[in-house]
Protein backbone atom coordinates (compact mmCIF):
# COMPACT_ATOMS: atom_id res chain seq x y z
CA UNK A 1 0.00 0.00 0.00
CA UNK A 2 2.82 2.39 0.81
CA UNK A 3 4.47 1.63 -2.53
CA UNK A 4 1.26 2.45 -4.41
CA UNK A 5 0.96 5.77 -2.66
CA UNK A 6 4.54 6.60 -3.55
CA UNK A 7 4.10 5.75 -7.23
CA UNK A 8 0.95 7.89 -7.41
CA UNK A 9 2.68 11.10 -6.35
CA UNK A 10 2.17 13.93 -8.82
CA UNK A 11 2.90 17.62 -9.06
CA UNK A 12 -0.21 18.62 -7.11
CA UNK A 13 2.01 19.33 -4.15
CA UNK A 14 3.53 22.23 -6.03
CA UNK A 15 0.51 23.60 -7.83
CA UNK A 16 0.27 26.60 -5.55
CA UNK A 17 3.99 27.31 -5.53
CA UNK A 18 5.98 29.62 -7.81
CA UNK A 19 8.79 27.51 -9.19
CA UNK A 20 12.08 29.11 -10.18
CA UNK A 21 14.13 27.08 -12.61
CA UNK A 22 17.89 27.48 -12.61
CA UNK A 23 19.01 26.79 -16.19
CA UNK A 24 22.70 27.42 -15.52
CA UNK A 25 23.65 23.77 -15.20
CA UNK A 26 27.15 22.67 -14.22
CA UNK A 27 28.98 20.06 -16.31
CA UNK A 28 27.78 16.56 -15.52
CA UNK A 29 29.95 13.51 -15.15
CA UNK A 30 28.25 11.08 -17.53
CA UNK A 31 30.00 8.14 -15.97
CA UNK A 32 28.17 8.75 -12.73
CA UNK A 33 24.71 8.39 -14.33
CA UNK A 34 23.24 4.99 -13.44
CA UNK A 35 22.07 2.59 -16.12
CA UNK A 36 18.41 1.82 -16.74
CA UNK A 37 18.76 -1.44 -14.81
CA UNK A 38 20.29 0.40 -11.87
CA UNK A 39 17.58 3.04 -12.02
CA UNK A 40 14.91 0.38 -11.67
CA UNK A 41 16.56 -0.88 -8.50
CA UNK A 42 16.77 2.56 -6.95
CA UNK A 43 13.61 4.02 -5.40
CA UNK A 44 14.20 7.78 -5.19
CA UNK A 45 11.53 8.08 -2.56
CA UNK A 46 13.21 5.59 -0.29
CA UNK A 47 16.86 6.34 -0.99
CA UNK A 48 17.38 9.87 0.33
CA UNK A 49 20.58 11.70 0.92
CA UNK A 50 21.70 11.52 4.51
CA UNK A 51 22.14 14.97 5.92
CA UNK A 52 24.47 15.35 8.86
CA UNK A 53 23.95 18.00 11.56
CA UNK A 54 27.17 19.67 10.40
CA UNK A 55 25.92 19.94 6.83
CA UNK A 56 22.61 21.38 7.96
CA UNK A 57 24.32 23.96 10.11
CA UNK A 58 26.64 24.95 7.26
CA UNK A 59 23.79 25.33 4.77
CA UNK A 60 21.87 27.49 7.16
CA UNK A 61 24.85 29.69 7.91
CA UNK A 62 25.91 30.10 4.29
CA UNK A 63 22.63 29.95 2.45
CA UNK A 64 19.87 31.46 4.54
CA UNK A 65 20.57 33.50 7.66
CA UNK A 66 17.05 34.93 7.51
CA UNK A 67 15.53 31.46 7.70
CA UNK A 68 17.68 30.71 10.73
CA UNK A 69 16.48 33.85 12.46
CA UNK A 70 12.91 33.01 11.58
CA UNK A 71 13.37 29.52 12.97
CA UNK A 72 14.73 30.96 16.21
CA UNK A 73 11.80 33.32 16.46
CA UNK A 74 9.28 30.53 15.94
CA UNK A 75 10.91 28.36 18.58
CA UNK A 76 10.97 31.19 21.10
CA UNK A 77 7.33 31.93 20.33
CA UNK A 78 6.37 28.36 21.06
CA UNK A 79 8.25 28.46 24.36
CA UNK A 80 6.51 31.68 25.40
CA UNK A 81 3.15 30.24 24.42
CA UNK A 82 3.77 27.17 26.52
CA UNK A 83 4.92 29.21 29.48
CA UNK A 84 1.97 31.59 29.33
CA UNK A 85 -0.67 28.88 28.97
CA UNK A 86 -2.75 27.83 32.01
CA UNK A 87 -1.63 24.90 34.11
CA UNK A 88 -3.29 21.64 33.25
CA UNK A 89 -4.60 21.20 36.78
CA UNK A 90 -5.59 24.81 37.26
CA UNK A 91 -8.87 24.98 39.16
CA UNK A 92 -11.84 26.78 37.78
CA UNK A 93 -12.31 28.33 41.21
CA UNK A 94 -9.32 30.58 40.48
CA UNK A 95 -11.22 32.26 37.69
CA UNK A 96 -11.46 36.05 38.12
CA UNK A 97 -15.16 35.95 37.21
CA UNK A 98 -16.19 35.84 40.88
CA UNK A 99 -14.14 38.85 41.92
CA UNK A 100 -15.29 40.72 38.79
CA UNK A 101 -18.91 40.00 39.62
CA UNK A 102 -18.41 41.24 43.19
CA UNK A 103 -16.77 44.40 41.84
CA UNK A 104 -19.77 45.09 39.61
CA UNK A 105 -22.15 44.64 42.55
CA UNK A 106 -20.04 46.99 44.64
CA UNK A 107 -20.01 49.64 41.89
CA UNK A 108 -23.80 49.41 41.72
CA UNK A 109 -24.03 50.07 45.47
CA UNK A 110 -25.15 46.55 46.40
CA UNK A 111 -22.18 45.75 48.66
CA UNK A 112 -21.73 48.96 50.66
CA UNK A 113 -20.47 47.30 53.84
CA UNK A 114 -17.93 44.94 52.24
CA UNK A 115 -14.30 46.01 51.80
CA UNK A 116 -13.39 44.31 48.52
CA UNK A 117 -9.83 45.67 48.66
CA UNK A 118 -9.08 43.42 51.62
CA UNK A 119 -11.29 40.49 50.61
CA UNK A 120 -10.10 37.60 48.45
CA UNK A 121 -12.83 36.30 46.14
CA UNK A 122 -11.47 33.36 44.16
CA UNK A 123 -14.32 30.85 44.30
CA UNK A 124 -18.08 30.62 44.42
CA UNK A 125 -17.83 29.94 48.17
CA UNK A 126 -15.94 33.20 48.67
CA UNK A 127 -18.58 35.08 46.70
CA UNK A 128 -21.39 33.42 48.65
CA UNK A 129 -19.74 34.36 51.94
CA UNK A 130 -19.48 38.01 50.83
CA UNK A 131 -23.16 38.10 49.88
CA UNK A 132 -24.20 36.53 53.19
CA UNK A 133 -22.10 39.06 55.08
CA UNK A 134 -23.74 41.92 53.22
CA UNK A 135 -27.24 40.57 53.91
CA UNK A 136 -26.45 40.22 57.63
CA UNK A 137 -24.97 43.72 57.78
CA UNK A 138 -27.94 45.28 56.03
CA UNK A 139 -30.36 43.41 58.28
CA UNK A 140 -28.47 44.62 61.34
CA UNK A 141 -28.44 48.20 60.08
CA UNK A 142 -32.19 48.07 59.40
CA UNK A 143 -32.88 47.02 63.00
CA UNK A 144 -30.51 49.65 64.39
CA UNK A 145 -32.26 52.34 62.35
CA UNK A 146 -35.56 51.30 63.90
CA UNK A 147 -34.65 50.75 67.55
CA UNK A 148 -31.10 52.12 67.95
CA UNK A 149 -27.83 50.55 69.02
CA UNK A 150 -29.02 49.89 72.58
CA UNK A 151 -32.14 48.19 71.31
CA UNK A 152 -30.15 45.97 68.95
CA UNK A 153 -27.80 44.97 71.78
CA UNK A 154 -30.85 44.14 73.91
CA UNK A 155 -32.20 41.89 71.16
CA UNK A 156 -28.82 40.21 70.91
CA UNK A 157 -28.99 39.48 74.63
CA UNK A 158 -32.39 37.77 74.34
CA UNK A 159 -34.88 40.59 74.98
CA UNK A 160 -37.99 40.18 72.86
CA UNK A 161 -39.37 42.99 70.71
CA UNK A 162 -42.53 43.22 72.87
CA UNK A 163 -40.47 43.51 76.05
CA UNK A 164 -38.24 46.09 74.43
CA UNK A 165 -41.25 48.08 73.25
CA UNK A 166 -42.77 48.02 76.72
CA UNK A 167 -39.48 49.18 78.23
CA UNK A 168 -39.18 52.02 75.72
CA UNK A 169 -42.77 53.13 76.34
CA UNK A 170 -42.24 53.17 80.12
CA UNK A 171 -38.93 55.04 79.82
CA UNK A 172 -40.48 57.63 77.47
CA UNK A 173 -43.42 58.13 79.83
CA UNK A 174 -41.16 58.63 82.84
CA UNK A 175 -38.92 61.07 80.95
CA UNK A 176 -41.94 63.18 80.03
CA UNK A 177 -42.96 63.72 83.67
CA UNK A 178 -41.72 66.98 85.20
CA UNK A 179 -42.06 68.64 88.61
CA UNK A 180 -44.79 70.82 87.16
CA UNK A 181 -46.66 67.71 85.97
CA UNK A 182 -46.54 66.23 89.47
CA UNK A 183 -47.72 69.50 91.04
CA UNK A 184 -50.73 69.64 88.71
CA UNK A 185 -51.61 65.93 88.92
CA UNK A 186 -51.78 64.71 92.52
CA UNK A 187 -53.09 61.27 91.56
CA UNK A 188 -50.12 60.69 89.25
CA UNK A 189 -47.75 61.67 92.06
CA UNK A 190 -49.41 59.13 94.41
CA UNK A 191 -49.17 56.31 91.80
CA UNK A 192 -45.47 57.04 91.27
CA UNK A 193 -44.77 56.87 95.00
CA UNK A 194 -46.75 53.62 95.38
CA UNK A 195 -45.01 51.96 92.42
CA UNK A 196 -41.64 52.94 93.79
CA UNK A 197 -42.40 51.26 97.12
CA UNK A 198 -43.58 48.08 95.36
CA UNK A 199 -40.44 48.01 93.17
CA UNK A 200 -38.39 48.10 96.35
CA UNK A 201 -40.06 44.86 97.43
CA UNK A 202 -42.48 46.36 99.94
CA UNK A 203 -45.85 44.63 100.25
CA UNK A 204 -48.63 46.60 98.55
CA UNK A 205 -50.73 47.02 101.71
CA UNK A 206 -47.74 48.29 103.63
CA UNK A 207 -46.81 50.58 100.72
CA UNK A 208 -50.34 52.08 100.89
CA UNK A 209 -49.94 52.80 104.59
CA UNK A 210 -46.64 54.60 103.96
CA UNK A 211 -48.24 56.60 101.16
CA UNK A 212 -51.11 57.66 103.43
CA UNK A 213 -48.59 59.07 105.89
CA UNK A 214 -47.14 61.23 103.07
CA UNK A 215 -50.65 62.40 102.16
CA UNK A 216 -51.37 63.28 105.78
CA UNK A 217 -48.16 65.33 105.84
CA UNK A 218 -49.54 67.61 103.14
CA UNK A 219 -49.44 68.19 99.38
CA UNK A 220 -45.88 69.50 99.39
CA UNK A 221 -44.68 66.31 101.09
CA UNK A 222 -46.42 64.19 98.45
CA UNK A 223 -44.81 66.16 95.57
CA UNK A 224 -41.40 65.95 97.21
CA UNK A 225 -41.73 62.18 97.68
CA UNK A 226 -43.00 61.80 94.10
CA UNK A 227 -39.96 63.62 92.64
CA UNK A 228 -37.63 61.22 94.51
CA UNK A 229 -39.73 58.20 93.48
CA UNK A 230 -39.65 59.35 89.82
CA UNK A 231 -35.86 59.20 89.72
CA UNK A 232 -35.97 55.86 91.52
CA UNK A 233 -38.36 54.49 88.87
CA UNK A 234 -36.06 55.61 86.04
CA UNK A 235 -33.10 53.86 87.66
CA UNK A 236 -35.22 50.78 88.29
CA UNK A 237 -36.28 50.56 84.62
CA UNK A 238 -32.70 50.78 83.44
CA UNK A 239 -31.69 48.04 85.84
CA UNK A 240 -34.74 45.95 84.99
CA UNK A 241 -33.95 45.65 81.30
CA UNK A 242 -30.32 44.79 82.14
CA UNK A 243 -31.50 42.18 84.63
CA UNK A 244 -33.83 40.58 82.10
CA UNK A 245 -31.01 40.51 79.54
CA UNK A 246 -28.73 38.80 82.07
CA UNK A 247 -31.41 36.22 82.86
CA UNK A 248 -31.93 35.51 79.15
CA UNK A 249 -28.21 35.02 78.62
CA UNK A 250 -28.10 32.57 81.51
CA UNK A 251 -31.07 30.72 80.02
CA UNK A 252 -29.35 30.62 76.64
CA UNK A 253 -26.16 29.27 78.20
CA UNK A 254 -28.22 26.60 80.00
CA UNK A 255 -29.87 25.64 76.70
CA UNK A 256 -26.48 25.39 74.99
CA UNK A 257 -25.16 23.17 77.79
CA UNK A 258 -28.30 21.04 77.62
CA UNK A 259 -27.95 20.68 73.86
CA UNK A 260 -24.30 19.70 74.21
CA UNK A 261 -25.31 17.01 76.69
CA UNK A 262 -27.98 15.76 74.30
CA UNK A 263 -25.43 15.66 71.48
CA UNK A 264 -22.95 13.70 73.60
CA UNK A 265 -25.65 11.29 74.77
CA UNK A 266 -26.76 10.87 71.17
CA UNK A 267 -23.21 10.07 70.00
CA UNK A 268 -22.76 7.57 72.81
CA UNK A 269 -26.09 5.94 71.99
CA UNK A 270 -25.15 5.54 68.31
CA UNK A 271 -21.41 4.84 68.42
CA UNK A 272 -20.86 3.13 71.77
CA UNK A 273 -22.65 -0.06 70.77
CA UNK A 274 -22.30 -1.84 67.46
CA UNK A 275 -25.74 -3.41 67.81
CA UNK A 276 -28.92 -1.62 66.85
CA UNK A 277 -30.88 -4.19 68.84
CA UNK A 278 -29.79 -7.49 70.36
CA UNK A 279 -28.60 -9.61 67.46
CA UNK A 280 -28.73 -6.82 64.86
CA UNK A 281 -25.24 -5.43 64.28
CA UNK A 282 -24.45 -2.22 62.44
CA UNK A 283 -21.15 -0.96 61.00
CA UNK A 284 -19.48 2.44 61.27
CA UNK A 285 -20.89 3.58 57.92
CA UNK A 286 -24.47 3.03 59.06
CA UNK A 287 -23.76 4.72 62.39
CA UNK A 288 -22.50 7.79 60.53
CA UNK A 289 -25.60 7.86 58.34
CA UNK A 290 -27.89 7.71 61.35
CA UNK A 291 -25.99 10.44 63.20
CA UNK A 292 -25.97 12.74 60.16
CA UNK A 293 -29.64 12.09 59.53
CA UNK A 294 -30.41 13.35 63.04
CA UNK A 295 -28.03 16.29 63.24
CA UNK A 296 -27.72 17.63 59.69
CA UNK A 297 -30.00 20.61 58.99
CA UNK A 298 -31.46 20.44 55.47
CA UNK A 299 -34.26 23.04 55.59
CA UNK A 300 -36.26 25.50 57.66
CA UNK A 301 -39.98 25.21 58.24
CA UNK A 302 -42.34 28.13 57.49
CA UNK A 303 -42.36 28.77 61.26
CA UNK A 304 -38.57 29.17 61.22
CA UNK A 305 -37.74 25.81 62.82
CA UNK A 306 -34.57 24.10 61.61
CA UNK A 307 -35.30 20.66 60.17
CA UNK A 308 -33.35 17.50 59.49
CA UNK A 309 -34.27 15.21 56.62
CA UNK A 310 -36.83 13.22 58.61
CA UNK A 311 -38.55 16.34 59.95
CA UNK A 312 -38.68 17.80 56.45
CA UNK A 313 -40.30 14.69 54.96
CA UNK A 314 -42.87 14.50 57.74
CA UNK A 315 -43.82 18.16 57.24
CA UNK A 316 -44.16 17.69 53.49
CA UNK A 317 -46.44 14.62 53.77
CA UNK A 318 -47.55 14.13 57.40
CA UNK A 319 -50.42 11.71 56.67
CA UNK A 320 -48.33 9.18 54.76
CA UNK A 321 -45.36 9.61 57.10
CA UNK A 322 -47.35 9.06 60.31
CA UNK A 323 -49.28 6.13 58.81
CA UNK A 324 -46.05 4.30 57.98
CA UNK A 325 -44.55 5.25 61.33
CA UNK A 326 -47.42 3.79 63.35
CA UNK A 327 -47.53 0.66 61.20
CA UNK A 328 -43.86 0.19 61.95
CA UNK A 329 -44.50 0.89 65.63
CA UNK A 330 -47.17 -1.80 65.85
CA UNK A 331 -45.27 -4.38 63.76
CA UNK A 332 -42.22 -4.03 65.99
CA UNK A 333 -44.21 -4.00 69.23
CA UNK A 334 -43.18 -0.49 70.11
CA UNK A 335 -39.78 -0.67 68.33
CA UNK A 336 -38.74 -3.59 70.53
CA UNK A 337 -39.13 -6.64 68.24
CA UNK A 338 -37.93 -6.45 64.62
CA UNK A 339 -38.18 -10.18 63.91
CA UNK A 340 -41.11 -9.68 61.56
CA UNK A 341 -39.13 -7.22 59.44
CA UNK A 342 -35.68 -8.86 59.46
CA UNK A 343 -35.48 -12.47 58.22
CA UNK A 344 -32.64 -14.53 59.58
CA UNK A 345 -31.61 -16.89 56.80
CA UNK A 346 -29.10 -18.84 58.84
CA UNK A 347 -30.57 -22.26 59.53
CA UNK A 348 -28.99 -24.93 61.69
CA UNK A 349 -27.62 -26.80 58.67
CA UNK A 350 -26.18 -23.60 57.23
CA UNK A 351 -24.49 -22.80 60.51
CA UNK A 352 -22.89 -26.24 60.66
CA UNK A 353 -21.66 -25.94 57.07
CA UNK A 354 -20.10 -22.53 57.73
CA UNK A 355 -18.38 -23.91 60.82
CA UNK A 356 -17.01 -26.88 58.88
CA UNK A 357 -15.68 -24.67 56.07
CA UNK A 358 -13.78 -22.51 58.54
CA UNK A 359 -12.22 -25.56 60.25
CA UNK A 360 -11.43 -27.66 57.13
CA UNK A 361 -8.13 -29.43 56.60
CA UNK A 362 -6.61 -30.01 53.16
CA UNK A 363 -4.92 -33.27 52.25
CA UNK A 364 -1.63 -31.80 51.08
CA UNK A 365 -1.51 -28.90 53.48
CA UNK A 366 -1.11 -25.22 52.64
CA UNK A 367 -3.51 -23.40 50.35
CA UNK A 368 -6.09 -25.44 48.44
CA UNK A 369 -5.27 -26.02 44.80
CA UNK A 370 -8.29 -24.05 43.58
CA UNK A 371 -6.63 -20.90 44.93
CA UNK A 372 -3.58 -21.52 42.76
CA UNK A 373 -4.20 -19.91 39.36
CA UNK A 374 -1.49 -22.01 37.66
CA UNK A 375 -2.88 -25.38 38.80
CA UNK A 376 -6.55 -24.48 38.68
CA UNK A 377 -8.44 -27.32 37.00
CA UNK A 378 -11.70 -27.76 38.83
CA UNK A 379 -12.96 -27.84 42.37
CA UNK A 380 -9.50 -28.50 43.82
CA UNK A 381 -8.51 -30.65 46.76
CA UNK A 382 -11.12 -32.66 48.55
CA UNK A 383 -12.33 -31.15 51.81
CA UNK A 384 -12.10 -33.37 54.90
CA UNK A 385 -14.54 -32.36 57.63
CA UNK A 386 -13.88 -33.15 61.31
Amino acid sequence: MAENNENNLDMSLFQDQDLELNLELAPVDLTSIPSEEEEEEVNPFLEQETITPEATEESVEEGDETEKEKLGEDESSEVVAEEEGPDEGESQDNSPIYSSFATVLSEQGLLPSVDLQNTDIKSVDDLTAVLKTEIENQGKQYVIDKIGEDGYEALEKGISLSELQQFNNTTTALESITTETLSNDGELAKRIILQDYINQGIDENRALRILNKSIDAGEDAVIEDAIESLESLKTFEQGRIAKVAEERQEQQAALVAQQEKIDNDLKNSIYKNDEFLDGYKVNKSMQDKVYNSITKIVSTSPEGIAENKLMQQRRQDPISFDTKLYYLYELTKGFEDFSKLVTKSTSKATTQLEKALRQNKFEQGGDPTFLDNESYGGIGSELVFD
